[in-house]
C-alpha cells in the first residue's frame, strides 16, 4: 500500500476516534460526526476543484495540499512530464518522416479510415494539385474521379499497383494500410517510361513488318536457287534457307509479342471450353511431332474466361517447347485438373530439364538455358515470353518445376469464375 494512502487512512481513523471520544464527553457524538464528515467532504471538494483547474492548464507550479493530495499531486506531474517527453519525442518523429517524404519524387497522401486527406507532400501538390486549405479532409474519391480507382477503394484489396491517367499523366497507384486505421497512398508518374514502352513497342512491331518482305523475298530466291542449284552450292543454300525460315520466326514472335502488349486485355466474360482447346493442341502437336515422342492427354471438362485464340497460342508454345527439348521417345503429358485453388493446365516432359538458376528466367525475352543446344532446336527464345503475357492478360500465372536429366513440369493457373466458385462452395 501507498505510504501517503497508508497515512491518510490513519489520519481518518484517528480523526474519528477522536470524534467519538468527545461526543461521549460531551454528548453530543452525532452531531460531532456529521460535522467531522461535512469537513472531511468540503475538504475533498476543494482539493478536486484545484486538481481540475491544475488538469485543465499543467504547469509546473503545483497546487499546496497535504496528505495524500500532496501525493496525487506529484504523481500526476511526474506523468504530465512523461507525457509531454513522449509527445515531443513523437512530434519529432512525425517531423522527421515528413521532412524525408517531403523531399521524395513519389507522390504521398495519408488518409484516414474514412478515406479523407490528413497529410500529403510537396510531390502530391504538384501531380494531384492539392492545396491544404481546401483539400485535408476531404475524401480521395472526390479528388480521383476514375472508376479504376473507385473499385480499387470499395474491395479494399491493396495488394497490387493500380494504373490510371490523372491530369494527363499516367500514374501508378498503390495504398499501404499501416498503424491503425491509417492508410499511406503513393503514385509514381510513369508517363515518360509509358511513352518510352510504346515507342519500343512500336519500333519492334514496325521494324517486324518491314523486315518479313525483304525475308519472303530472300526466302523465295533461295528456293528457287535450291531447286535449279547444282550440288556444290545446295548444303550452303539449305543453311541459308533455314536461317532465313528461324529469323521469319523471330520476326512472328515479335509481332504477336508487340500486339500482346498493345491491345487491352480481354475481356474474362467468355467461357472457353478448356478440353477442346487442349485436344486442339494436341492433333496439332502430333502432327509437329511426326512420332518422335510419345504424346498423350488427360483431359476433364473445365471452362476459363478468355481469348481462346490467345489461351491456345500459349499452350501450344508450352507443348513445342516440350517437344523441342525431349529427346526422340521421350514421354510428353498434356492434362488439366481443377481444385479449390483454380484451372489448372499442365505439360509435363522427361526430357533435360532445367537448372533451379535459369527457372527465374525462363520467361524474359531471349533468354536461353543453352544458346548453342536452342539454335539447334530451332526455338526463338520468344516463346515463354508469350506465355507469360497471354497468362497475365487472363490474371492467371505460370508455374515451372524442373530437375535436371528427370524433365519439367509447366502449369498454367487459372482462377475460378464466380458460378465455379459457387459449385465449389456447395
Amino acid at each position: 500500500m501507498n505510504s501517503g494512502l497508508r497515512k491518510e487512512i490513519i489520519n481518518l481513523v484517528a480523526s474519528g476516534l477522536l470524534i467519538l471520544i468527545l461526543g461521549r464527553l460531551t454528548g453530543y457524538t452525532l452531531e460531532l460526526l456529521i460535522a467531522g464528515l461535512a469537513g472531511w467532504i468540503g475538504w475533498y471538494l476543494y482539493n478536486l476543484t484545484k486538481l481540475i483547474k491544475w488538469l485543465d492548464k499543467p504547469t509546473k507550479q503545483l497546487p499546496k495540499s497535504a496528505g495524500i493530495w500532496d501525493e496525487l499531486y506529484y504523481q500526476l506531474y511526474q506523468l504530465y512530464l512523461r507525457q509531454r517527453k513522449a509527445r515531443k519525442k513523437l512530434k519529432n518523429i512525425v517531423d522527421r518522416f515528413q521532412s524525408s517524404t517531403q523531399a521524395l519524387p513519389v507522390a504521398a497522401i495519408v488518409l484516414n479510415k474514412n478515406d479523407e486527406i490528413e497529410w500529403f507532400n510537396q510531390a502530391a501538390e504538384g501531380i494531384f494539385d492539392l492545396q491544404k486549405a481546401k483539400d485535408v479532409g476531404s475524401r480521395i474519391n472526390k479528388l480521383i474521379r476514375q472508376p479504376v480507382f473507385t473499385n480499387y477503394l470499395v474491395r479494399r484489396e491493396f495488394k497490387e499497383t493500380i494504373e490510371l491517367e490523372f491530369n494527363h499523366r499516367q500514374l501508378a497507384m498503390i495504398i499501404t494500410p499501416y498503424g491503425h486505421n491509417q492508410f499511406l497512398l503513393t503514385a509514381r508518374d510513369v508517363t515518360q517510361q509509358r511513352q518510352l514502352d510504346d515507342m519500343r513497342r512500336d519500333f519492334v512491331a514496325n521494324a517486324s513488318h518491314e523486315l518479313r518482305t525483304p525475308l519472303t523475298v530472300i526466302s523465295g530466291f533461295v528456293e528457287a536457287l535450291c531447286e535449279q542449284g547444282d550440288s556444290r552450292i545446295k548444303v550452303p543454300l539449305e543453311k541459308i534457307q533455314n536461317q532465313t525460315e528461324r529469323m521469319q520466326q523471330i520476326l512472328d514472335d515479335l509481332i504477336i509479342l508487340a500486339r500482346l502488349e498493345s491491345k487491352a486485355s480481354p475481356l474474362l466474360h467468355d467461357p472457353v471450353d478448356l478440353e477442346e482447346l487442349i485436344h486442339q493442341v494436341y492433333d496439332d502437336a502430333v502432327m509437329l511431332d511426326q512420332g518422335r515422342h510419345e504424346i498423350v492427354i488427360e483431359t476433364m471438362p473445365a471452362s476459363i474466361m478468355g481469348n481462346r485464340v490467345e489461351l491456345q497460342m500459349a499452350i501450344t508454345n508450352l507443348v513445342t517447347n516440350a517437344i523441342r527439348y525431349t529427346p526422340e521417345n521421350g514421354l510428353i503429358r498434356i492434362f488439366n485438373n481443377i481444385d479449390s485453388e483454380g484451372v489448372h493446365v499442365s505439360v509435363v516432359d522427361n526430357g533435360i530439364g532445367i537448372m533451379p538458376e535459369h527457372i527465374g528466367r525462363l520467361t524474359e525475352r531471349f533468354y536461353r538455358v543453352d544458346p548453342g543446344r536452342s539454335r539447334e532446336q530451332g526455338g526463338t527464345g520468344l516463346g515463354l515470353a508469350i506465355v507469360k503475357h497471354v497468362l497475365d492478360r487472363h490474371n492467371a500465372t505460370l508455374y515451372v518445376k524442373s530437375t535436371p536429366g528427370e524433365g519439367s513440369l509447366f502449369r498454367c493457373d487459372f482462377e475460378l469464375f464466380e458460378e465455379q466458385k459457387k459449385e465449389k462452395a456447395a
